[in-house]
């Protein structure tokens, strides 16, 4: 969802999320979410690298990803879980 969820659009239930509500590169810098930033430039480039070269492609974003830990603290999914 990182790449998809930090735009000033209203988040109301009567919207629909749509490929028009990837993130703003700007919002991410203006509030230092760095991961968003970067999620969401990597994302912006692999479309335009896509239709560069004429190749279909489809993104996923899940809005949380559970695995086991590869670090000794606890990470934002896991203690989502946790709570």
């Amino acid at each position: 969802m990182a790449a998809v969820s930090y735009n000033k659009k209203a988040r109301t239930p009567d919207v629909a999320v749509d490929e028009t509500w990837f993130s703003d590169p700007d919002v991410c810098k203006e509030a230092k979410q760095w991961y968003m930033l970067s999620k969401t430039l990597a994302d912006e480039n692999a479309w335009k690298f896509a239709k560069e070269k004429g190749i279909d492609i489809v993104t996923i974003n899940p809005a949380m990803v559970i695995g086991p830990l590869l670090q000794p603290t606890l990470n934002t999914s896991a203690a989502a879980i946790l709570n």
